[in-house]
């Protein structure tokens, strides 16, 4: 299966726009909701805000979460073919990592994460669904480890991506999680006007921040990894080639046997 993607910059372009738009819908809806108390500016305003919201589940933010994820598990998955069909190493890490992003991507839509909270490791009332964290914490702990010559075997500029992508996202999904929960997640289900609200949704809206962002630096590095080895395959030549390349093989189609120019 083959991936036509945008050029990696393009597709970077997008992303971060999209992001940027989400979030300002977002916010947006919720100040005229909660700060200013404007519950019916429009038809439908209360649905509207809901669907925006970035703290909010099965919506539009939700939405294009698990559609990034399953996008990057896409990519992965074809990296893995050109890395098997070179006789290259890694391969399986590169399948590995596809079938995490898919799981990524279903957790996110269904947020299977949170049945970790049924488990009773944390029991206080706001912050019982960090339990996930207990429980990933391992898991995560010994695939790092697993993959870090893997890493290091990544082209400098790729490895540099993909580290700052997953710092990005584990600061929002554990970091800025936590620090959620301490300002508390009680008022995230208070549908009345309040600024208690909109001070939780600050911190919630910069942890789904820092998460899309670490999925798109993530994407970016990937897809770059990809167009260049499509590229290479190829041999496509760059913009700046060709006209070089053209002019070369006129000078060579008009000398003449004995060397002289026609």
């Amino acid at each position: 299966m083959r991936i036509d993607l945008p050029a990696p910059r393009k597709l970077l372009s997008a992303l971060l726009w999209t992001v940027a738009a989400l979030h300002l819908l977002s916010f947006g809806s919720n100040f005229v909701y909660h700060g200013l108390g404007l519950h019916h500016p429009i038809p439908a305003f209360t649905w509207i805000t809901i669907f925006v919201n970035v703290d909010k589940e099965k919506n539009l933010p939700t939405w294009f979460s698990s559609g990034m994820l399953a996008l990057c598990g896409l990519i992965l998955w074809q990296v893995a073919g050109t890395v098997k069909a070179a006789g290259e190493r890694y391969a399986r890490h590169w399948r590995m990592l596809s079938v995490i992003f898919l799981f990524l991507s279903l957790d996110e839509i269904t947020q299977l994460h949170e049945l970790s909270r049924k488990i009773g490791i944390i029991t206080a009332a706001k912050e019982a669904y960090l339990s996930w964290i207990v429980v990933a914490a391992p898991f995560v702990l010994v695939f790092a480890l697993s993959y870090l010559k893997f890493l290091f075997h990544l082209p400098r500029r790729i490895r540099l991506l993909v580290t700052g992508g997953a710092v990005l996202f584990v600061s929002g999904a554990v970091g800025l999680e936590i620090v959620g929960a301490f300002i508390g997640r009680k008022v995230s289900d208070d549908t009345g006007p309040g600024w208690a609200y909109l001070q939780y949704l600050m911190a919630a809206s910069a942890e789904e921040l820092f998460e899309m962002l670490g999925v798109v630096v993530f994407m970016y590095a990937i897809g770059c990894f990809l167009h260049e080895r499509q590229q290479a395959a190829t041999g496509t030549a760059t913009p700046v080639q060709r006209p070089v390349a053209r002019h070369a093989r006129a000078a060579v189609g008009a000398a003449a046997p004995d060397g002289t120019m026609r």
